[in-house]
């Protein structure tokens, strides 16, 4: 069995609030009508095309700890229209925890719903366990605004239910509904841009043929697939300059 220690995804504590911070950075994360259309909207969390993020550690972790985690983040820098800065202070876009007890992050700029001094990530692997890379990689892909993707509406996935909430909460103390959020109900994200269903997303939870029908299962993805850069890259669109170096007169 897999022991990869799963994410938690953190939610704003005000969906409204949530949406409004939303929307006053990014235009196009509005919702036709407002976020009163429906209990419960599932808007994009997309950051402004073209800013600075900022990233901060809390707890005073360890310089090599921290270069570890600025390292892998910096992975995802060449397909968005975003730049990375890593500040000191407590004070950042996107506040991270080492050293904590769950992996998990908030989804984009539900981060900005969080105060000074209070964690928009948290990262429980460290350098030299098995899925550190691809914690790392994984939240810092809800920081970008990506969700699960084994909850993407095509996934399928043929789960043992009961398998799976007896295995997530033995093993990690999740409950039912914590399973049912971060793991079984597919996401309702008509709303959301996405691409096609991607078993090799660094998104996707590791899927044990054991909680499934027997035959389906995922390995622990630990790259940014093909698909992810091609989404990404829809979501934070880089311009590039269509200039070859000709000279053409009319």
């Amino acid at each position: 069995m897999c022991n990869y220690k799963p994410c938690v995804t953190l939610k704003a504590v005000d969906p409204r609030v949530a949406y409004q911070v939303a929307v006053a950075e990014n235009g196009d994360n509005a919702l036709p009508g407002g976020i009163s259309i429906r209990a419960v909207a599932m808007h994009k969390q997309l950051w402004a095309g073209g800013r600075v993020l900022t990233i901060a550690f809390l707890g005073r972790p360890s310089e090599p700890l921290k270069e570890a985690v600025r390292v892998l983040i910096r992975e995802w820098e060449p397909y968005v229209n975003l730049s990375f800065d890593f500040i000191e202070g407590n004070n950042a876009d996107i506040k991270i925890q080492t050293n904590a007890d769950q992996n998990g992050s908030l989804i984009g700029t539900d981060a900005l719903t969080i105060k000074a001094g209070q964690p928009t990530m948290l990262i429980k692997a460290m350098p030299g366990d098995f899925d550190f890379r691809t914690v790392v990689l994984h939240e810092f892909g809800h920081a970008l605004g990506l969700h699960h993707e084994h909850l993407h509406l095509d996934a399928n996935i043929p789960w043992n239910k009961e398998k799976v909430y007896e295995e997530y909460a033995t093993k990690y103390g999740m409950s039912k509904e914590e399973v049912d959020v971060n793991l079984l109900n597919p996401l309702s994200i008509d709303d959301i841009l996405v691409g096609v269903y991607d078993t090799t997303s660094i998104m996707h939870y590791p899927v044990e043929k054991e909680l499934t029908n027997g035959v389906f299962e995922v390995p622990m993805n630990t790259d940014i697939s093909s698909e992810d850069k091609r989404v990404i890259q829809l979501l934070y669109p880089i311009a590039h300059s269509h200039y070859d170096g000709s000279c053409e007169h009319p």
